[in-house]
Formats: structure tokens, C-alpha cells, sequence
């Protein structure tokens, strides 16, 4: 039987044509033999059956009784050559049908071609000899033709199935998915629904594990869900750590199939997965979008899918988010606000407000913490949480860090030339240690407003050393010769790795406001700034708490010898004008 390598119009054809054949074969035999006519039905039921069954066993044995009953019935009661020559040629061609691409035609013709040999009249030889090279040269020249046919068509289909096949997983690819999402269009969008899969924390997986063993970690892990996939949704490989579900289904019943899709993945979130003897947690989140909430434009229904799973890997490891009004809602805003960063920045919407940095032990206001501000023509207010990873990601993060560095330093300068020595401190981000030179644009700050380079100083987190350790290393070794002051912030919730840290020309370390909000209330806590102060003491660098609230807080950082503090119990956040006010309105009273 034809196989999936025949298009369609072409197989129907192909059909058509052996099944008049069989039916010819079985008329001449039946009319033409007066003896056994009844044994000759077994002809057509043993080629429909051979041309029905799949099991290739099976087939050669159908095939075979009926030709059987061709050769034993000419045997007894041969046939005249002429019924030979108008309808057995098409024997061997049924078998080009039943076994495309192998040998077999070849093999009837020659065998039917010998069965009339038997009891040949010498008369009829001549006319034998034709029909016996007719029948062979059509079988040979159609058996060749299909074979090489078959052969291309296979290295087709095997070149299409890697084309559609990701390596690693041998699940569908990228290719895949795409090519069957193009059947979604704005009239059939509302059946249709995708779950993108993104696996946690992945990358330190690979670089723990080894690359090797990594890609045998995505292999257990892909083939255990594509064990679990219901037959309404199929499973991808997008790339990387991220997979894809699609799902179809009727209107009425597309959500409770996400539902309880998502329910059958949650119970697998955090498995245990075995590679080379050793027992590996993966974590997952999950993104769910809906066609018809994209209109069915499928790059739209992509970004809403992206933008569900960073959002879910945002809440956690397990979480789920689903594209809804209020996701759609969040995503115009940051449209907006990446739209309009670049004017922004034009116009000079940007403002800094200054969080003081007071000494425990003097009570002395020393420094402040310059923070960015968005204020909006329309929005109002925009927070830092929210524009800066769009500007972050855009690498609007680039002319911002410059903003910030000229504008802390512009106002540093103003308030020492009134005789106030406040160290300004601007947070750096690893966007800008990547791209951009960290030591030039500061440098040429410093240099613009002929600020005294240790009135300031640059805060780094620890995830910004990690990352690029070398290349931030070197810049921070040179601004400290200049004598601009580096300072690790939010120590203690992240890497905190002492390796680096030895390594890094650092001078002040700033206890995270986590480990400060309970410190008088639990022991752990407790102990942990106490760490830190210590660790900090015996390496001889100056360590400030942040978000210091209460008067409880305060004390019991002066008891372990914390330095400075930053927080709302001493102020908030102000504008350039009333932090000026402060300082001087606290300078008044300290005289």
C-alpha cells in the first residue's frame, strides 16, 4: 500500500487505478477459465486484503495466495495469450501499489512470464516472446521508477522531520509550532490557547552540571511531560530552557483544558530528575495566553505569552500567570513608558530625590542615597520598579546612568560650595557595566562639576559583580584611585560570595532592608546582621543598614556596631530643594 510520502491527489489516482485493475484481472480469470471458476474469487479478496492491512507479514502472505491461484490455476488450464496480453500485464503493477519501491513487481513478472512457458504451443512462441518483453519492460521500467521515487520521497520526508524536529528532545521545534499555529486565524482564534513553560534557574543547572549533562537533564525532563500531554494539546520545544503547550479545543471548553492542563503540569513542578546517578530538582513556571485575546495575530499572541511567563517567573518558582485585562493593562502601560523614556530624558522629566545617610554613633547627617524619579506630564509619579527594567532592557539604562551621574554630582558640587560635604552615592547597574564605560562617564562627571571625587560613590549589587566580576573589578579599582567610593548594596540576598568580595576594592557594605525589618523580632535575623556588621568590621569596610523604620531597629544596630543608617525613621526620600532645607535646618540645631 502507497505511503505517506504520496501526495494525496496522487494516491487517490494510484487507488483508483488498483482496484480496475484487480477487477479486470478477476473478470478475465473468472469468463476465461471453465474449471475451479469459484477458487479464482480468492484473487480479489487476497489483493483487498493485502492492499487493507498495515502488517507487512501479513501482506506478503495475501498477496502471495493470490498469485498463487493465478500460477496453479494456468498450470491446469492455461490460458490464450491474447486475455494474458490485455489484462495480466497489470498484475505485476498491482504490487508496484502493494510494494512501492521494492522489487517484488519484477519477481511476479518473471514469475508469470515462466507459468506460461508450461504447455506453450511452439506456434505461439513468437507471440510469447513479445508479450513476455512487453510485460517485463513496462514492470522493470515502472518498478525503477518507483523505487527511485520512493527513495527521494523518504529523503524528503526524513529531511522535513529533522527540519520540524528539535535535535536534543525530538519533540516539535520552533519550525513546528509555528507552521501549526499559522492555521489559527481571527475566526477560529477563540479555539486555541497556548501554556509556555519556562524552566527556573536553569542556566546554573547547566553550568553546575555540565553541559552534557544538562542537555540528558532536558531530555528526562521534555520526555516525562510529552508522557502526560492529553490528546487536545501538543508539546513543543521553543529553545533553551522553554516549552510550549498548544491546545485546541471547542469554545465552550478551551479553559477548563488549560485548567486542567495546568493541573497536571503543577503536579510535576519541582520534580526529582535522575542524571548520572544523581538526583536534580527542576522548577518550572508557567505563562498561559489566548488566541482570541491577540485577535489571532500570532506575534501578538506570542508577546502576550512572553510577557505571562516573565511575569510568572517574576512571582516564583510554580507560579502561574494568565494574560488577562489586567496584564493587558500593565503591558500598555510599559509600552507607554518605554515609548516615551527617550523624551523623557529630552525634556528633562527626570528629577533625584536624596534618602540621608546618618552616622549611628554622631547622629551626623554624612551622606545620601541619590534616587531617580519619573514625573510624568500625564502618568504622575512613575516608580523605579517600573521604568527601570524597561530601561533596562531597551538600553535606555545607558544615557539614564549618565543623567543620574551629572545631575548627583551638579548638586553634590552646589551644596559643598555652601560648606556642606555630603557623599552622594548613585546606584550602577550591570546593563551599564555592559555596556557602557562605567569609569569614563563618571570620571567625566566628576570633572564637569569639579566635584571632589570622595564626596562620591557608587553603589553595585552582588548579582553585578557575579556577572561580569572582572570587567566591574577593574572599573571600581580605577575609580577607587581616583577616589570615588564603592559600596556592595542589598549585601546578604544574593550571591554574598566571599571570593569576590576579597577581590573587589569595596568600601562600605550596606545591610539589605530584609535582614533590618526583623532583627529585634527574630534571633535569626539578628544574628545574621550581627554577621554581617562583623564581617564587615574585620575586613575593615564601613557597613550602613537600610530601611531602618524604628527606634528598636536603631538601637540594636548601635549595640553591634553598625556605622550609618539609611530609613524612614530619620526621613524619606526628598526632593534636591527640602533635602537642602534638612541639611541646613540640621545643621542649625547641631550649633
Amino acid at each position: 500500500m502507497l505511503e505517506d510520502t504520496v501526495p494525496k491527489s496522487l494516491k487517490i489516482l494510484v487507488t483508483a487505478l488498483f482496484f480496475a485493475s484487480v477487477a479486470l484481472i478477476t473478470h478475465t480469470l473468472i469468463t476465461e477459465h471453465e474449471v475451479w471458476k469459484e477458487a479464482y474469487v480468492l484473487f480479489p479478496l487476497g489483493m483487498l486484503g493485502a492492499f487493507f492491512v498495515t502488517k507487512p507479514r501479513l501482506k506478503v502472505l495475501l498477496s502471495g495466495l493470490s498469485i498463487a491461484v493465478i500460477f496453479v490455476g494456468g498450470l491446469f488450464e492455461p490460458l490464450e495469450l491474447d486475455a494474458i496480453e490485455e489484462s495480466f500485464i497489470l498484475l505485476p503493477l498491482c504490487y508496484l501499489v502493494l510494494f512501492p519501491g521494492s522489487f517484488f513487481p519484477i519477481g511476479v513478472a518473471l514469475a508469470l512470464v515462466a507459468s506460461y512457458l508450461y504447455n506453450l504451443p511452439a506456434e505461439e512462441f513468437e507471440e510469447f516472446v513479445e508479450d513476455a518483453i512487453e510485460v517485463l519492460a513496462i514492470t522493470v521500467f515502472a518498478t525503477i521508477m518507483t523505487y527511485y521515487y520512493e527513495k527521494a520521497s523518504r529523503q524528503a520526508l526524513r529531511y522535513r522531520k529533522s527540519t520540524y524536529t528539535d535535535v536534543l528532545t525530538k519533540l516539535p521545534n520552533l519550525n513546528a509550532f509555528y507552521e501549526d499555529i499559522g492555521e489559527v486565524t481571527p475566526d477560529n482564534a477563540e479555539r486555541y490557547a497556548v501554556i509556555q513553560i519556562g524552566l527556573n534557574n536553569f542556566k546554573s543547572v547547566n553550568d553546575r552540571l555540565g553541559y552534557r549533562n544538562g542537555d540528558e537533564l532536558l531530555q528526562t525532563f521534555s520526555q516525562q511531560l510529552n508522557a502526560k500531554v492529553p490528546s487536545f494539546a501538543k508539546f513543543y520545544r521553543l529553545g533553551g530552557d522553554e516549552f510550549v503547550f498548544l491546545v485546541e479545543a471547542e469554545k465552550e471548553q478551551l479553559k477548563d483544558q488549560i485548567r486542567q492542563l495546568v493541573e497536571v503540569l503543577h503536579n510535576y513542578h519541582s520534580d526529582l530528575y535522575v542524571v548520572s546517578d544523581m538526583s536534580h530538582r527542576l522548577s518550572f513556571s508557567l505563562g498561559v495566553a489566548f488566541a482570541k485575546d491577540a485577535l489571532g495575530n500570532v506575534l501578538v499572541w506570542g508577546k502576550n505569552a512572553d510577557l505571562a511567563l516573565f511575569k510568572a517567573r517574576q512571582e516564583g518558582a510554580g507560579a502561574v500567570c494568565w494574560y488577562d485585562d489586567v496584564l493587558l493593562d500593565e503591558t500598555v502601560r510599559q509600552h507607554q513608558i518605554e515609548a516615551e523614556l527617550q523624551r523623557a530624558l529630552d525634556e528633562q522629566h527626570f528629577v533625584l530625590h536624596y534618602q540621608p545617610k546618618v552616622s549611628i554613633g554622631t547622629n551626623e547627617l554624612v551622606g545620601a542615597e541619590a534616587l531617580i524619579r519619573w514625573m510624568h506630564p500625564n502618568l504622575g509619579m512613575v516608580s523605579p520598579a517600573e521604568f527601570i527594567p524597561v530601561a533596562e532592557r531597551t538600553g535606555k539604562i545607558v544615557p539614564l546612568g549618565r543623567w543620574v551621574a551629572r545631575e548627583a554630582c551638579r548638586e553634590a558640587k552646589s551644596w559643598f560650595d555652601k560648606g556642606h560635604a555630603i557623599v552622594v552615592s548613585i546606584n550602577v547597574s550591570n546593563v551599564q557595566f555592559a555596556h557602557d564605560d562605567v569609569f569614563k562617564f563618571i570620571s567625566d562627571a566628576l570633572d564637569e562639576h569639579q566635584l571632589p571625587a570622595n564626596l562620591l560613590q557608587i553603589e553595585i549589587t552582588e548579582s553585578t559583580l557575579m556577572q561580569q566580576p572582572e570587567f566591574v573589578i577593574a572599573a571600581c579599582e580605577k575609580l577607587q584611585e581616583r577616589g570615588v567610593s564603592i559600596a556592595i548594596d542589598d549585601f546578604g540576598v544574593e550571591y554574598s560570595s566571599l571570593n569576590y568580595l576579597k577581590k573587589l576594592p569595596i568600601d562600605v557594605l550596606k545591610i539589605d532592608k530584609s535582614f533590618v525589618d526583623d532583627c529585634v523580632r527574630l534571633h535569626t535575623d539578628h544574628m545574621l546582621v550581627r554577621t554581617i556588621i562583623q564581617m564587615g568590621h574585620n575586613l575593615n569596610k564601613r557597613v550602613i543598614a537600610e530601611g531602618v523604620e524604628t527606634e528598636d531597629q536603631l538601637a540594636l544596630l548601635e549595640k553591634e556596631g553598625c556605622q550609618e543608617y539609611q530609613g524612614y525613621f530619620f526621613s524619606r526620600p526628598l526632593p534636591a530643594y527640602d533635602f537642602v532645607g534638612l541639611i541646613d535646618g540640621y545643621r542649625s540645631d547641631s550649633n
